[in-house]
């Protein structure tokens, strides 16, 4: 599970405020709600940060690059270029791999050097947080550099992120507003906080995709596809399990996470599905006076603690389960194979 590619572009005040994301990548590199630089790094790291700041800050048309930095939340290196502008910080984060050491590093410091030197010169356009001068400033300086292919990558993929993060926070909801279950915006802090309450524990996140939901709203319509939505979540939220977190992902694919086992075996694996069919599947649900139809869905398991310790390659890892399960008939479950995976991710197909 890749965890490289991390680039970003702050504009921070002197107290390290976050007063502008320009973008970054990966897209779960800083949560929505963190304003402040010091969320991303240790008190070491920012002690650093902070030294190379007052020296940009000092009046000299300093840019500064160091590396050695660490991405708290994802162990990730990075290095940093920072520079001012009036009381402002702009500071620049990059892979630490392309440093001493990598034929590639002098090039890419340079190509670096420069971009940082266009946003100061285009100062005016850039704060105005207009991502189109941003992605067309940025791209002048690829062009620069066509033999850094995976850098091209890199940045193509940051400013995709930004543009699905942007429309995330537009529509942001803590709760989804027709189920009323956690909601796609929500969800993997709300995992995230019952693992820290017990990070020595292990947690099942379940992937939920109904079977033929399609079929439901081009027989009976919007209104009653809702309604069987609506009567699944109600079910999903009533299953006896302790901490246990349901969500709708998207559209008809639902999850859910119970955190707090010491271990977790094929047995525990099971007894989640064992429930979803005694408690909702058991019976059809009600469209209409004359009008029943039966749930069928296909579930996908994945373990933290075993699988990942990452909130985002967990859910993951139960997707593709869930997607086994979908292949080999529907309404049925599959618990996470890594070594399906790892075949999967590399086969060309």
């Amino acid at each position: 599970m890749d965890t490289s590619g991390t680039s970003f572009l702050f504009k921070c005040d002197r107290e390290f405020n976050i007063l502008h994301t320009f973008w970054y990548h990966p897209v779960h590199l800083l949560s929505p709600f963190q304003k402040v630089l010091t969320a991303l790094f240790s008190p070491a790291d920012m002690e650093r940060i902070a030294g190379m700041a007052q020296k940009a800050l000092s009046g000299k048309n300093l840019l500064l690059c160091e590396g050695g930095f660490s991405i708290a939340s994802q162990e990730a290196g990075v290095c940093l270029c920072v520079t001012a502008t009036g009381d402002t910080i702009l500071i620049h984060g990059h892979d630490d791999y392309l440093r001493d050491g990598d034929p590639a590093a002098a090039v890419l410091r340079d190509t670096i050097h420069r971009f940082m030197d266009v946003v100061k010169a285009s100062d005016t356009d850039f704060m105005t947080g207009s991502d189109t001068v941003i992605r067309e400033q940025f791209e002048k300086i690829q062009k620069l550099n066509s033999d850094l292919v995976n850098t091209q990558r890199q940045l193509k993929k940051a400013n995709s992120a930004l543009n699905r993060l942007n429309q995330d926070l537009n529509n942001r909801l803590v709760r989804d507003a027709l189920t009323g279950l956690v909601s796609r915006y929500q969800y993997r802090q709300e995992i995230e906080l019952a693992i820290s309450r017990a990070p020595e524990k292990r947690g099942i996140f379940t992937f939920v995709d109904l079977d033929d939901f399609k079929r439901i709203n081009d027989t009976y319509g919007h209104a009653a596809g809702d309604r069987y939505l609506k009567e699944f979540a109600d079910r999903l939220g009533r299953l006896p399990f302790d901490s246990l977190i349901c969500m709708r992902i998207a559209g008809d694919e639902f999850g859910i996470y119970i955190h707090g086992y010491g271990t977790v075996e094929k047995e525990d694996i099971r007894a989640v599905w064992d429930r979803m069919k005694e408690l909702v599947m058991n019976r059809p649900v009600q469209l209409g006076d004359d009008v029943q139809e039966k749930i069928f869905c296909s579930a996908g398991m994945a373990v933290y603690g075993r699988d990942t310790e990452n909130v985002y390659e967990l859910i993951e890892c139960a997707d593709f389960a869930m997607y086994e399960a979908k292949k080999s008939g529907k309404n049925s479950f599959s618990e996470f194979d890594p070594e399906r995976y790892r075949k999967a991710k590399a086969s060309p197909d």
